[in-house]
């Protein structure tokens, strides 16, 4: 079964094409196991958005041998966390268990995910369920702003697409629909089981083969991937009564191939991502006009985005824009010092030792390594590429992603249209009304 081994980890394929990556990890006693889609939300077709997150709901709503009451009594015996999520690019079912449990998490997730009921009953409730959710989101002024942010960025593509999809759109889906899309995931190169901690790869093998073996025979077409074309904007959505302007300027950087991409998101730490940050510094410690700021970067397999984002009071709106666009302009045309970089290596150096520790963060990094081709490397060699990245390097990436034309900007508030219109902003802002534009 094991088709090579790399640093520990062990990577192989059940004899249906099921591929297998399990990382041994001595002195645990618990196991972390992931079973993963690997479509998510960028792969739906333009009247299936949402579909993705609705199908991760449905899983745990009723299989054809188990109901809602009895999946929910195997957890509680079980123990430990079971839990799921949707993302862009990925769908994954993971749970950390005690090892005496694996057998019983690998029967679970198996039947959870070949066997599904959708149950119509079910299906109704977990509806009006996923459409309060999208309702929390959309009255949450930053995720309400970072959605429709991407949304503008990458329109008309799958990445700048609502992982939740709509409201309306949600309210529509058919079950016939949502059987399709279910049988268009379901087939086992489109899928993947990683797991981390107390796990004998050779025991593991033995319950994966048993109950995932129904997978013999399915075929499928896998995701068939266009990277998008980011394109400037300047918005303003106007949402009565709030008291804070929310804010995001950012553009398009590297994807999570790119091998700049340490670079990338050490740049990005020195620009805003903690206390003695650039950003920081300026906006809040000089001029205290925020609470927090905020630099990040979201990197996909074939493209990516980089953002800053904060909320001020409105009156206050042309001196945080202001600011934020000085230290753009200065962090593109003057290279970083070199204690900065450093600074924030060893802030990265930190983290990656201490999830080093953590079974289930060990787990995720080796999917998304086998998922986006990359080496298992070793602690020591993630660390040594981290440090080895230079001011020259931070500089070069610097001039390609903050490229003064290629930045966009959204606000969300309840801003004078005299501020509105004497923003320092190069472009005029488009106006919309919240929350459907």
């Amino acid at each position: 079964m094991w088709g090579f081994e790399q640093n520990g980890v062990y990577v192989g394929r059940l004899p249906f094409g099921l591929p297998v990556v399990v990382e041994p990890l001595p002195n645990t006693y618990s196991v972390s196991l992931a079973v993963w889609l690997l479509q998510g939300s960028r792969d739906e077709r333009p009247d299936e958005v949402g579909l993705a997150h609705f199908l991760e709901h449905m899983f745990f709503k009723g299989t054809t041998h188990r109901s809602v009451q009895d999946i929910a009594r195997l957890l509680d015996r079980i123990g430990g966390r079971v839990d799921a999520f949707t993302t862009r690019e990925y769908v994954c079912f993971y749970a950390r268990v005690l090892t005496e449990h694996t057998d019983s998490i690998v029967e679970l997730f198996a039947d959870l995910l070949l066997n599904p009921l959708f149950d119509p009953v079910e299906l109704e409730k977990e509806r009006m369920v996923i459409v309060e959710e999208i309702r929390g989101v959309d009255d949450d002024p930053a995720e309400f702003a970072f959605d429709r942010f991407a949304e503008a960025l990458w329109p008309d593509h799958g990445l700048g697409r609502p992982i939740a999809g709509r409201a309306e759109q949600v309210l529509d889906f058919r079950r016939d629909q949502l059987i399709a899309f279910f049988e268009r995931q379901n087939f086992p190169a489109n899928m993947l089981v990683t797991a981390a901690g107390a796990v004998d790869p050779e025991a593991l093998y033995r319950p994966l083969e048993r109950y995932f073996a129904p997978l013999e025979g399915r075929s499928g077409q896998g995701a068939e991937r266009q990277p998008p074309q980011a394109r400037p904007f300047a918005q303003y959505w106007h949402r009565p009564g709030l008291e804070q302007a929310q804010v995001i300027i950012g553009g398009p950087g590297l994807s999570i191939r790119d091998p700049r991409r340490h670079a990338y998101a050490l740049l990005l730490s020195i620009l805003g991502g903690g206390m003695s940050s650039r950003l920081f510094m300026k906006v809040r410690e000089e001029r205290g006009l925020v609470y927090s700021i905020h630099a990040s970067i979201v990197p996909y397999s074939d493209a990516g985005f980089w953002y800053v984002t904060a909320a001020t009071m409105p009156n206050r709106l042309p001196e945080l824009l202001r600011v934020i666009r000085e230290e753009l302009d200065r962090i593109r045309e003057e290279p970083v010092q070199p204690e900065e970089l450093y600074l924030v290596q060893e802030q990265s150096r930190v983290n990656l030792f201490m999830s080093w520790e953590s079974a289930s963060d060990r787990m995720f990094t080796r999917a998304k390594q086998f998922v986006y081709g990359e080496p298992f490397q070793s602690l020591e060699e993630r660390v040594r590429e981290v440090m080895a990245v230079t001011v020259e390097d931070t500089y070069a990436v610097a001039q390609q992603v903050f490229q003064p034309e290629a930045l966009s900007c959204l606000i969300l508030g309840d801003v004078p249209p005299a501020v509105i219109r004497d923003l320092p902003w190069p472009m005029e802002l488009e106006r919309r009304e919240w929350p459907d534009g």
